[in-house]
């Protein structure tokens, strides 16, 4: 243990220049005694008394073993977040005053992470649960989400307040008192909301997520109407490799908005289209090259009016027209392939599919799966 090295380095602290030499005597002679008497009390099991001599010997004398003493001591008083700011203490007063890191830095760094858990572990255990569950809750800070009742946390001693929001349901705040080592637990009812309205959703492919308002709702395809209170409501419908949709819908109080969303894949695969459109435009070009070059060359052998003159022009009006024909084909083909809007068949909701839903309802939360016609 450090407390009898402590005794034998108070001896020789050096206070700063400029400081009476009386008034150093005298601090480094309360600070001795206040040393003397926070090694007894430490020994006797006086945790907390040996802390604060400590302490006050550090005020009169800095010195990083004075609060390396006293986070000890404060260690064994399991008051955890006081040692664990008396070891930061001894940690930088070390470094201002001998110009370097303390050599066991890093046990007591860790020392320090393994205190402030067991801070946190020591604080009185507070549950807060909701009627109906699944609220999301916050506690001092209304922006601060820390999760969804039922919720298990630790808070100091005091007056704290806390935060409950659930679709169709009443926002809901409430102070409550929090004792030392006194284990609380808190249920609230919530009153549900009179102005809801609801959502339908009506989208093409299935697993797409469904977000109202940033926050997921539902796994396509979902055939229910979701509750929410009347009002703008922002709807985001996604899922990967599909584009996004995004509306904004104005329900009304006791009415339903239909939401239609229509996802399609943003890099479709090269289709039959494209094929048929490349091999149609070559088709087409090699019939005009051959038209202009060939048959045309041949009908300039021949006078006009005799029957190999017609029918190499014959030939080269057909190869001209039929080229043609195949290039429109093929450019048209090409054009449909690069705007065409295409879906995965195993993803598009047809025939008999299970549908699936996370989310709020007028019973809580709920997950569950049917079958779809």
């Amino acid at each position: 243990m450090r407390c009898s090295r402590l005794l034998m380095l108070v001896c020789v602290l050096v206070l700063g220049p400029g400081r009476p030499v009386l008034a150093q005597d005298d601090a480094k002679e309360r600070a001795r005694a206040l040393s003397v008497r926070g090694q007894e009390a430490y020994e006797a099991g006086r945790f907390a008394e040996a802390a604060e001599a400590f302490e006050e010997a550090n005020r009169l004398v800095p010195h990083p073993n004075n609060l390396f003493n006293a986070a000890k001591a404060w260690e064994a008083a399991a008051e955890y977040q006081k040692a664990a700011e008396a070891y930061r203490g001894y940690l930088d007063l070390y470094e201002r005053q001998l110009g370097g890191p303390a050599p066991d830095k890093a046990n007591v760094e860790r020392t320090i992470e393994l205190l402030r858990e067991k801070a946190f572990l020591a604080l009185p255990e507070v549950t807060v649960d909701s009627d109906p569950p699944g609220a999301d809750i916050s506690v001092d800070d209304p922006d601060r989400i820390l999760g969804q009742t039922p919720f298990t946390t630790h808070l100091p001693e005091g007056t704290h307040r806390v935060f409950l929001k659930k679709a169709g349901y009443q926002g809901f705040v409430k102070e409550f008192v929090v004792r030392s080592r006194e284990p609380l637990r808190l249920t609230f009812a919530l009153e549900k909301i009179r102005n809801v309205g609801g959502l339908r959703f009506h989208v093409n492919i299935r697993k797409a997520r469904i977000y109202v308002d940033g926050k997921v709702q539902a796994v396509t395809p979902y055939d229910d109407v979701l509750p929410v209170e009347a009002g703008a409501h922002q709807v985001l419908v996604e899922r990967e490799r599909y584009n996004q949709v995004t509306r904004t819908v104005q329900v009304e109080t006791g009415q339903t908005a239909d939401v239609t969303a229509s996802l399609y894949l943003t890099n479709p695969p090269f289709s039959w289209r494209g094929y048929v459109g490349i091999t149609s435009g070559v088709l087409g070009t090699a019939l005009v090259v051959t038209s202009a070059v060939f048959f045309r060359k041949q009908a300039d052998k021949y006078f006009q009016g005799t029957s190999e003159f017609n029918k190499f022009k014959t030939l080269t009006t057909v190869g001209y027209g039929v080229g043609g024909a195949l290039i429109g084909a093929g450019a048209g083909l090409l054009i449909w392939e690069f705007v065409r809007k295409d879906v995965d068949s195993e993803d598009l909701i047809s025939g008999r599919t299970p549908a699936v839903w996370i989310g709020a309802g007028a019973g809580g939360a709920f997950v569950g799966a049917t079958g779809r016609f």
